[in-house]
């Protein structure tokens, strides 16, 4: 079966002969190969990536960000752009609310997902998270696993699904260019897996109206949480994405959550594993190939050199 989801990149690229313009692009494959294969075009310096953001709908991303940016463009039929890389990374992120927000998966009514999708969720401060699944298959309703709170805007999940538990990713994602840059990745500050059947409700009660967002694991699923601009407790501890203290559920809040508890039992399931650390399967501790990261880590084919 094809996977639904998939992940893309919108990057910015900068060249020292051309200061003051930008290029905004998408592609599928790692934005460090989009230097190489433009300074192979008659370019007399290479291109350097300054920035990248991951995204489960690059095309929607990349129209939004070049409409935003529209008036600086430097023709209307090239990616270049007359702003700073700070300009263009920050109108990528926030045109990436949007696509990627909540309110665009919350479009559909329940999301069922399975082996090879990949999803990139973008939140903001004081969403919910709520994680459930049913503790056996004679279980009444279902039962929370956790309850997660975003403390920064533009924060990420990624959500990687497999079939095969023992090919969950242990490794950073990092892959440099050809001129040895390697543009950083959001802090990680989670990790998580998700099992068959569980459930994963995403929730904002800050909107004019309660919205929602409802993942269902057809399979197994390594989630993982990051953040560009890190919170602390009071103390200097980290919050990661742990619910503040002082917060307390509202009434949409509550009530979504005993709703998702209540729905039937999920269309596969399996137990989730207990005695491990951190809730994990044994096996997920092994490394994985790279393309259960992103299959853009596999060792590219070797070509001919041309001249």
């Amino acid at each position: 079966m094809m996977s639904q989801y998939s992940f893309g990149f919108v990057y910015v690229l900068t060249n020292k002969i051309m200061p003051g313009i930008v290029k905004i692009g998408i592609t599928a494959s790692p934005e460090e190969d989009r230097p190489i294969s433009l300074f192979t075009m008659g370019m007399p310096d290479a291109f350097e990536v300054v920035f990248r953001a991951i995204t489960s709908h690059p095309a929607e991303l990349e129209k939004r960000v070049h409409e935003q940016l529209k008036e600086k463009r430097y023709r209307p039929n090239r990616e270049f752009f007359e702003v700073t890389p700070e300009l263009a990374a920050s109108t990528i992120l926030q045109a990436r609310q949007e696509t990627d927000g909540i309110k665009a998966w919350a479009k559909k009514s329940q999301l069922y997902l399975q082996d090879g999708d990949r999803l990139l969720l973008s939140l903001r401060a004081g969403q919910v998270l709520f994680l459930s699944a049913y503790p056996s298959l004679v279980a009444l309703e279902a039962a929370m696993i956790d309850l997660w709170q975003v403390h920064t805007d533009g924060d990420t999940l990624e959500l990687y699904f497999t079939d095969n538990p023992a090919s969950l990713p242990n490794d950073e994602p990092r892959s440099p260019d050809n001129a040895g840059n390697t543009p950083d990745n959001d802090i990680v500050i989670y990790k998580e897996q998700l099992f068959p059947g569980d459930r994963l409700l995403w929730m904002d009660d800050a909107e004019p109206r309660f919205i929602s967002a409802l993942f269902e694991s057809k399979c197994h699923c390594q989630l993982i949480a990051r953040t560009r601009d890190p919170k602390f407790t009071a103390e200097g501890y980290p919050k990661l994405i742990n619910v503040d203290a002082s917060w307390t559920a509202s009434s949409q809040v509550s009530a979504a959550k005993q709703y998702v508890c209540s729905l039937p039992r999920p269309r596969i399931w399996t137990a989730r594993h207990t005695g491990t650390a951190n809730n994990r399967a044994d096996v997920t501790w092994k490394n994985a190939p790279p393309a259960n990261w992103l299959p853009y880590l596999n060792p590219k084919p070797a070509t001919r050199e041309t001249r």
